[in-house]
């Protein structure tokens, strides 16, 4: 089937092979993330999560885009993964924090990020140091305004969703920095 629509996009359209797989895989990443999220959904519907999933993804989608993470190879293990993501940011959300306690993590995840910054995908090239700057200052303003909007709106619906949404983003980030210390594409040439 990939291989019927690579043709149709280079035979009818003219786009060149690289550009055309760049294409597939764009359209299967969106397929595969899709299909993630509309399982999370419908698993979230019946136990009275939905909202709490929606608000979830925003808040994540608005970080990871930025910043990456942890990634997987399969779809299988990347979608348990997701899952249980979820799944303890769910949970751990239903715990009571300290205003103090928040803004200690949340002041945390900011240092842990501005130290580590961005972490992509093996599969993918390595940044250079113009994105990794303009993406690291987009986390880091995400990041301040979430702050911002959990430590001074003790009111804010979902506002542990937000905080928990944020520390293990950047938890999860720290891990993917440790994971891939030393392989060839975290090498400066």
């Amino acid at each position: 089937m990939r291989e019927k629509i690579k043709c149709y996009l280079q035979n009818q359209h003219k786009f060149s092979s690289s550009d055309a797989d760049k294409i597939l895989y764009g359209l299967e990443g969106l397929l595969s993330e899709c299909s993630k999220l509309l399982f999370l959904l419908m698993i979230s519907l019946p136990f009275g999560y939905f909202d709490e999933v929606i608000v979830l993804t925003f808040v994540l989608l608005s970080i990871r885009s930025y910043c990456g993470g942890l990634h997987f190879s399969h779809y299988f293990s990347c979608f348990v993964f997701t899952c249980t993501f979820y799944a303890v940011i769910i949970r751990l959300s239903l715990l009571p924090l300290s205003q103090v306690g928040m803004a200690l993590g949340l002041l945390f995840s900011l240092a842990v990020f501005s130290l580590i910054g961005p972490i992509t995908s093996p599969m993918r090239p390595r940044l250079q140091d113009a994105q990794v700057k303009k993406y690291s200052q987009r986390v880091i303003i995400l990041l301040t305004i979430y702050s911002a909007l959990i430590i001074s709106l003790e009111t804010l619906p979902y506002r542990t969703i937000i905080y928990w949404v944020i520390v293990l983003q950047i938890f999860q980030l720290l891990c993917a920095k440790i994971a891939r210390k030393g392989e060839h594409y975290e090498k400066v040439f």
